[in-house]
Formats: structure tokens, C-alpha cells, sequence
């Protein structure tokens, strides 16, 4: 026997005190008698005797009983050894894509996944243990445990959110192989609705069951809506689906920005679709479609578009010759440009620059925001120019690197003298360098390289660098270049998120470098924090809507915009349940170790006994049993 928590033994002093207790409660009773004589022989008691004699009793054995049970059921005992034949490891992998949301007589699909996995939870046995597995596009391990963790694991069920297109059933198999121990009989149980495409036959190494939830329903959904601004009009489309079911006539209403602006009746046919497509006007912000369905999965009868093409980048220019810069600049659709000269340059008046672009000129410190270098100038404290000889850079000894330059060509281009970085900073990759012989040191000959184009992160800024002049160079009279600077300035300013993402996706955003943090706010109001870095792929999309994004520092917010979410797609509108995935597994765990040693906890069945001992001391204490000594008899 082994005890988990010893100091619980300290428990065990009540035993002296209740003896000591009832040593003290002792009195002598008074008793009227006729006379004292027959008492005068009998020897007195010496003084102190009486604490000599313990006052046994059968009240105080049952005192005694109770307090060593409590105390020993406070040291937690555990009996080693005792087999239990088969102690199981489950994982349960529990879908989470969107079709799990489709109502059945009353509750979701999700629902009935839920109460499923709660009945394996409380079947768990001694030395038993249950992994769960939500399954959606990326699967994520909830909780794992034995019995006596069923109220965490209870409570990561009440935490599951649907929404997602597609289970990921193949990884979470996966991760579920993986996170079971080998020393228990494993297996794997995965509860779904069977609304995913198929899945390819496969195999795996434990004993595998596949239940399914829900029953065969008709539904019908937008599974496509989308929008391209030309020509000063927004042209949108729409695609609108009818998975099983008879002929179904509905209706779908178009509103812009909150208001309706177009009604329309869609005949639906068995198993057909349906197109729609509208010419609006331009200023539209924000894109509603809404589908009369009548089904078991509203979630898929709305979509949402958010209309936004470019996003507006502040740009200053700090230059003494800007011209051949601005007509670059001006060629990139959103950007907003002002100029500089670099005797009024102060980077404190730069928090609300999205990118700084200095040429020929270097500050005494650096802005906030991502820089564009070119034509670094020698003696800065910032970065390392060589003094030496200028070198010749000629277009054939040109090498290119990286997907910033894949497809842009520099042939023919004459660079001109450049100064090279000298070094070549740690934080920069060069992206574009030219290689030619020279003489080192002591004569010898070697391959000298003269970096061109730089990038790289300084400090959390994003950072480029052009080694070269612009007006010794003939680059911008050559298509490469305004093609070069659009690139860049994309490459090192926040990007707009897309229009709309399906439920449950994870949206890739570059936030604004002066943000601190990005804000999530839910259609239903609720408003999530994460840092900027955290924020590079922002998910959290977990019910359909526009959700709003914020990006701000700590004194104002820089950047607002709006993501529209989706729940129709042709894989998950098809809500009708198909027959179970070609999944295999051994009949039994091979791996598994046979009966194994558990440990037994002894102290519930203590504090049972001890709540027993304590019931018959109270019926003994009220006499219970001598009121019932007698009806006892007379049966």
C-alpha cells in the first residue's frame, strides 16, 4: 500500500484526543441510597487513578473507527498490483465541419456527437484513458484523461465550435495514432455525420469504429458569391445549389450595405443549381445574399462579400531629386505620397507613414514603419557603406534570387557605379548581386560579389535596400522597374485581407508594423486581442458574418476593415449522410500489453465505510435500535 498525499496521516492525532475526550467527559453519578454504611470498607480510589483506566466503551470504538477512517482517507492509500485486464486508451475524433451544425429533431448534429462521447467518458474505467479530437480543416487535440477527469473533459466538449469546410479525418487519424499509449489497449472512434467527400481506403494500426450521426435531409445553399469591380461598376455573382429533395422555389434577397436592393425568384431543381449575376454600382462597401432555404442548415442559406480592392498606403518620400521615384509610385494603385526634403526630415512627424523610402540619404535613426533604401550614403551610423573605388556593374554578371524578382528581367541594364554594403548587414538576404573577378588584399584574384538588392527585417521593420543610383542608372527608362517598386512597396506594406473566407479558414494578414495588436470582432460582438506577430495567420472565424478587423497601436487605430465569412460550399451543403469511409483496423490492438498493473484507489471506499459508521453512531446515540429491539420480538 502506498499513500499519495502522507501528511494527510496527521489527521490520525484525533485518535489520542478522543480518548482524551472521553477520559474528561467521564462523571460519577449520584445515587440516593438508605444509608452509607455498607461503603466505609471500601477502599478509597487513589487520586489520579481514574486517568489510568481507559473508559472503554462502544461509543468511543465507534469514535475511534470513524476518525481513523477519515484520517486514513485523507492520505489518499493506493493498492499497487491488482490486474485490470484490458485498461483502454480511446481516441475520439469528433467532426467539426460545418455540416454538424444541420438540425435534427431539435438539436445539431454536434449535439448528438457530444452526448456520444460524454457516454464513452463515463464508461471509462479504472486505468482507462480517453484522448479527444476535434476534426475540422486542421484537427487539434481538445483534452485527454482518465475517469477521474470527466468534468475537464466534460467541459472541453462544452467548448466545441462548428464551422469549417472539410474534416481533415486523414491527419486527425494521425494525431490520434500518435497520441495513444502503447502500454494500453488502444483504438479509435470517430463520430461524424458522413457529409464529407469521400476519403481514400486506408488503413490503420489499432482497432477503428466509425459512428455515424444524423439522418438523410435535402438542403439548399449559396455555395458561391464573389465580386469584381470594372469599368467603375461591381460585377457579382452568385451560385445557388439544391442537394437532393424535389422541385423547390425560393426566394433570394441582394442587400448593399444594409439595405435591400433586389428580390429575385429561383426556381431550384432536383439536385441543379442556379446563377445569378448583377452590374451595381462601385461604391459598394459590403454584400449581403440571402436564401429563403427552409432547411435543416441555415448557416448555408447567407453569404457575405466585403468590397475592398486595394489598401491605402501611406508612402513618404524623402529625396532631393523625387521625380523618378513618384512616377513609379504613382503607377501602384492606392498609394498616397508626400515628399521630402532631407534637411526637414524629422522621424518623429512619421507615425502615420506606412513606408519611408530615403534616396541618397539616410537618417540619424530609423522610423517606425518599413523603409525602402536607396542608394544608401557612406558615413551613416546606421548602416556600413564602403569608402573604397565604386565598383562596375555589368548586366551579364547578374544573379537573381528569390520569388521578389522571379519573372523580372535585367538584361541590358546598366547599373553603374555602386558602393557596397560592406559588410553585408545579418538581417538582409540579398535578392539580386553581381559577381566579377577582382584582386583581394595581397593580388590574388578572386569573385568578388556587389549586392544590388537587399531585404530583410531590422528590429521588427521590414527593410529593403537598392545599393544603386537611379539617375546613373538607365533601370527606369526599362519595364523592370516600375515593376521592381510595385513588388517592393506590396512586399513591405501590410496587405488587404481577402474578401471573404469560407468558416472555420485561417486568413494570412501582414498588420500594419507601427500596430501592436489586432482586433477580432465577431457578428455577434465578440472582440478578440492578439499581438501583431500572432496576427501573421489570424483565425477565429467561427460563425458566418462580416467580421471587423482593427489594427491599432496604443494611441490610435491605424488600419479597419472587413472580412465577409461563409458557411455554403459544395462539400458541406450536402448534408445527406454517405456510407462510412473504406477505414480498416486489426481487430484487436496488437500493441497492446496485455493485463496491466493499476493502482487501486482505497480512499472513497474509506469515506464510504466511514459515513456508514457514522449513520449507526447517530441511530445507536438516539436509541433507534432499542425502539426497535421490541417490534423485532414480536415479529
Amino acid at each position: 500500500m502506498t499513500f499519495l498525499t502522507p501528511i494527510g496521516l496527521l489527521a490520525l492525532i484525533a485518535l489520542p484526543v478522543i480518548v482524551m475526550l472521553h477520559l474528561i467527559g467521564e462523571r460519577r453519578q449520584r445515587q440516593v441510597v438508605p444509608s452509607l454504611l455498607l461503603w466505609r470498607n471500601i477502599p478509597l480510589r487513589p487520586e489520579g487513578a481514574r486517568w489510568k483506566m481507559l473508559p472503554i466503551s462502544f461509543l468511543l470504538l465507534l469514535h475511534l473507527l470513524v476518525a481513523a477512517l477519515f484520517g486514513l482517507a485523507l492520505a489518499r492509500p493506493q493498492l499497487a498490483g491488482l490486474p485490470f485486464d484490458g485498461a483502454r486508451h480511446t481516441a475520439v475524433l469528433i467532426d467539426q465541419s460545418t455540416s454538424m451544425a444541420t438540425n435534427e429533431a431539435g438539436q445539431r448534429r454536434i449535439n448528438l456527437a457530444m452526448d456520444r462521447a460524454r457516454s464513452l467518458i463515463a464508461a471509462l474505467r479504472p486505468g482507462d484513458r480517453i484522448t479527444l479530437i476535434g476534426v475540422g480543416p486542421q484537427p487539434s487535440i481538445l483534452a485527454e484523461g482518465s475517469a477521474a477527469d470527466s468534468a475537464l473533459l466534460n467541459a472541453s466538449l462544452d467548448r466545441i465550435r462548428v464551422g469549417g469546410v472539410g474534416a481533415n479525418f486523414d491527419a486527425a487519424l494521425a494525431l490520434g495514432e500518435a497520441a495513444l499509449d502503447r502500454s494500453h489497449s488502444r483504438r479509435i472512434i470517430a463520430i461524424s455525420d458522413s457529409a464529407n467527400p469521400p476519403l481514400a481506403p486506408r488503413r490503420v494500426g489499432v482497432p477503428f469504429e466509425w459512428e455515424t450521426v444524423g439522418t438523410n435531409q435535402a438542403n439548399r445553399a449559396i455555395v458561391t458569391f464573389a465580386a469584381r469591380p470594372w469599368g467603375g461598376k461591381l460585377h457579382v455573382y452568385a451560385r445557388l445549389a439544391n442537394y437532393a429533395g424535389p422541385q423547390f422555389s425560393t426566394t433570394l434577397r441582394l442587400y448593399a450595405d444594409g439595405a435591400l436592393i433586389g428580390t429575385d425568384i429561383i426556381p431550384l431543381a432536383p439536385d441543379g443549381e442556379y446563377e445569378l449575376t448583377w452590374s451595381l454600382p462601385g461604391s459598394i462597401q459590403e454584400l449581403q445574399a440571402v436564401l429563403d432555404g427552409a432547411d435543416a442548415l441555415p448557416d448555408d442559406d447567407q453569404a457575405f462579400l466585403s468590397i475592398h480592392t486595394t489598401r491605402p498606403i501611406e508612402v513618404q518620400l524623402v529625396s532631393v531629386q523625387p521625380d523618378l521615384i513618384l512616377r513609379a509610385l504613382a503607377a501602384i494603385p492606392g498609394v498616397r505620397v508626400t515628399t521630402t526634403d532631407p534637411l526637414a526630415y524629422n522621424p518623429a512627424q512619421s507615425t502615420s507613414t506606412s513606408l519611408t523610402i530615403f534616396d541618397d540619404f539616410l537618417p540619424l535613426a530609423w522610423p517606425q514603419g518599413a523603409m525602402l533604401l536607396v542608394n544608401p550614403p557612406t558615413g551613416s551610423s546606421l548602416l556600413t557603406v564602403s569608402e573604397q573605388t565604386p565598383r562596375q556593374i555589368e548586366s551579364d554578371s547578374l544573379i537573381q534570387r528569390g520569388i521578389l524578382l522571379d519573372g523580372l528581367s535585367f538584361g541590358g541594364v546598366n547599373f553603374g557605379s555602386v558602393r557596397p554594403l560592406s559588410p553585408v548587414p545579418d538581417w538582409a538576404t540579398t535578392l539580386l548581386t553581381s559577381q566579377a573577378q577582382a584582386l583581394d588584399d595581397q593580388g590574388n584574384i578572386i569573385l568578388a560579389e556587389t549586392p544590388l538588392v537587399l531585404r530583410g527585417q531590422l528590429d521588427g521593420r521590414e527593410v529593403a535596400v537598392w545599393t544603386f543610383n537611379l539617375k546613373q542608372t538607365n533601370l527606369p527608362a526599362r519595364l523592370a522597374f516600375p515593376l521592381l517598386m510595385a513588388r517592393t512597396v506590396r512586399d513591405l506594406t501590410a496587405s488587404p485581407p481577402p474578401a471573404s473566407v469560407a468558416l472555420g479558414a485561417s486568413v494570412a494578414l501582414r498588420p500594419d508594423p507601427r500596430a501592436d495588436t489586432v482586433a477580432l470582432i465577431a457578428p455577434d460582438g465578440r472582440r478578440d486581442l492578439v499581438a501583431r506577430q500572432a496576427a501573421a495567420a489570424l483565425d477565429g472565424f467561427t460563425i458566418p458574418g462580416f467580421y471587423h478587423i482593427e489594427e491599432r497601436n496604443a494611441t490610435q487605430v491605424l488600419y479597419t476593415t472587413t472580412i465577409g465569412v461563409n458557411a455554403g460550399s459544395p462539400s458541406e451543403s450536402r448534408i445527406a449522410p454517405q456510407p462510412a469511409p473504406p477505414i480498416a483496423g486489426p481487430d484487436r490492438d496488437p500493441g497492446s500489453a496485455g493485463p496491466l498493473a493499476q493502482p487501486l484507489d482505497l480512499w472513497p471506499w474509506l469515506v464510504m465505510v466511514g459515513l456508514v459508521v457514522l449513520l449507526f453512531e447517530w441511530m445507536y446515540v438516539l436509541g433507534a435500535f432499542d425502539r426497535m429491539a421490541p417490534t423485532l420480538l414480536r415479529r
